[in-house]
């Protein structure tokens, strides 16, 4: 247990260092782009969004690396240790808190559902930020309104006065308030999706082929930039008409991976625009620049998501239908309708190889007697077990499906009847193994008989099916627990 105890706290020692790094570095990448006169908040404060994924993640012992992280930065660039230690305080609470919100609504890391994309924003734009930008204005008025007398009486050191200018006066806070608000928003809703999709297992991932053609398309439109003269205000407004559609596209069709990094990328360009004051921009002063950039950014951002979780939710809404209409619901396996497809199928690749097919038919021996004596729910428990160990005994590319009550069917390609008989005997020894434990002091068990055909030239599915069946009554007649062949 102490073992655990201290793989743990190494663990999370680990975590808050490497959240503290990325705080400071990101923070400083980002104020050295974007903060205007010590005071306008940076379009895109990443470091908001890293610390919310990383509370979403591994939940709230990355508190203390959130506030050493934003004291060290403010040490080196913002309002100084005294009040970054302050301003830590408020983003680790509202980072925590969002964790807790992101868990308690049960929202999906994959953002799979509109839902999920919603009320993610909902949190972020009106119930986080509010108090981060809140709590971080009444820091700066705090450090602010320290009289020079008292800073020199503890020494004016950096820890009370920083670099970053203070907020003398309640004039200059709902303008800082605003870009605050907008500077954190943005972060969080760029920085959460991408860190999410990229670090949440089973995240689906684009095939080799559509990763090859995003690659050439990210080539093409690189080279489109280059030759794109997006310093005038057409071409600015070009890259931005064009610049929608393509997020949307991307995520609809190379998913929730591709489309967050598309986020960044075009985030890039834009902020870039944006800090040097390109198109239509030329004529605004920083905090107006910025103020538009965030703008695209975020609705960007939220309609890439949307529409990619419409997409999902369509997706795993039409995997749902399929199954619904292929599998038999109490097994899993395929149903009686879907079964014949699949072996239909299989026979007619069988005879254009010219390589043997073999069809098991078995049925549970005395089914009725187990549903008697144990109940309903213990007949369903065998047959779910029954077809767990047929789908674990079989090749990959065998067929089984459940085509009756008690009955299942296994259609073998590139099997002969030898084959076949061979495959149905571990099949018999397995199940007649198995112990199945349905609330009685005895132990439930079960046994099949099973019959096999080998199809020949000229038989059809049904052919093949009415011949195992006749086996397979061959073998119950003659004992049960037993597997019969068919008659060539």
């Amino acid at each position: 247990m102490t073992k655990r105890k201290l793989a743990g706290g190494a663990r999370g020692l680990a975590l808050n260092l490497l959240l503290m790094a990325l705080y400071v570095v990101l923070g400083r990448i980002t104020f050295a782009a974007s903060v205007e006169y010590g005071n306008v908040t940076s379009v895109v404060f990443v470091p908001e969004g890293v610390a919310l994924a990383f509370a979403i993640l591994f939940g709230p012992r990355v508190a203390p690396g959130i506030v050493l992280g934003q004291a060290l930065l403010s040490y080196w660039s913002g309002p100084s240790v005294l009040g970054g230690l302050g301003i830590g305080l408020f983003n680790a609470a509202e980072a925590v808190l969002g964790g807790w919100l992101f868990r308690r609504w049960g929202l999906s890391r994959r953002f799979g559902r509109p839902r999920d994309v919603g009320l993610f924003a909902a949190m972020v734009l009106c119930i986080l930020q509010p108090i981060s930008a809140t709590g971080g204005i009444l820091v700066l008025l705090a450090v602010g309104m320290v009289p020079p007398e008292a800073a020199a009486w503890l020494g004016d050191a950096w820890w009370i006065r920083g670099l970053q200018k203070p907020l003398p006066s309640l004039d200059l806070v709902p303008s800082a308030w605003v870009h605050w608000w907008i500077g954190n928003s943005v972060g969080q809703l760029l920085a959460v999706p991408l860190l999410l999709a990229w670090l949440t297992p089973g995240t689906r991932r684009a095939d080799p082929v559509r990763l090859l053609e995003l690659a050439a398309l990210a080539a093409g439109v690189s080279a489109g930039l280059l030759l794109l003269p997006w310093q005038s205000p057409q071409g600015f407004v070009l890259l931005l008409a064009v610049g929608y559609p393509l997020l949307i596209w991307i995520g609809l069709r190379y998913g929730l991976r591709a489309a967050t990094v598309a986020n960044v990328l075009a985030t890039l360009v834009v902020v870039s625009a944006g800090v040097h004051g390109y198109g239509f921009m030329q004529q605004m002063s920083v905090p107006d620049r910025l103020f538009y950039v965030s703008f695209f950014i975020a609705t960007g951002v939220l309609s890439s998501l949307a529409l990619f979780a419409l997409l999902e939710e369509r997706r795993a809404l039409i995997q749902q239908l399929t199954e619904l209409a292929s599998k038999d619901a109490l097994t899993k396996v395929s149903n009686r309708r879907y079964f014949v497809e699949q072996a239909e199928r299989a026979l007619a690749q069988a005879w254009r190889a010219g390589s043997p097919v073999s069809l098991v038919l078995l049925d549970v021996d005395h089914f009725k007697r187990i549903n008697d004596q144990y109940g309903h729910a213990a007949g369903d428990l065998a047959l779910r077990a029954l077809a767990r160990c047929c789908m674990e005994t079989l090749r990959p590319g065998d067929v089984v499906g459940r085509i009756g009550g008690e009955e299942f069917a296994l259609l073998l390609p590139r099997a002969d009847a030898r084959d076949a008989a061979a495959a149905a005997e571990r099949l018999r020894e397995r199940v007649k193994a198995l112990a199945l434990h349905a609330g009685r002091s005895h132990a439930l068990r079960m046994t099949f008989s099973a019959g096999i055909a080998q199809a020949a030239p000229q038989d059809g599915l049904d052919d093949l099916l009415r011949r195992a069946d006749e086996a397979m009554y061959q073998a119950k007649r003659a004992g049960r627990d037993r597997i019969a062949l068919a008659s060539p």
